[in-house]
């Protein structure tokens, strides 16, 4: 978890809120918004940065 600024914030259900904070998730933002999720078990999971014409 990084500082609480507006660049830093990811919206993510309850759910999910409480599996970064409480289950052992890590979830690192990068720079673009892609995103790198590592799950307890060390599975990670990478998503590409959100579709400029979409996220408009």
């Amino acid at each position: 978890m990084g500082p609480t600024d507006l660049a830093n914030l990811l919206p993510v259900c309850s759910r999910h809120h409480h599996a970064l904070h409480e289950g052992g998730w890590r979830a690192h933002l990068h720079a673009d918004r892609s995103l790198t999720i590592t799950y307890p078990d060390g599975t990670i999971q990478t998503t590409g940065p959100p579709d400029s014409e979409r996220a408009a």
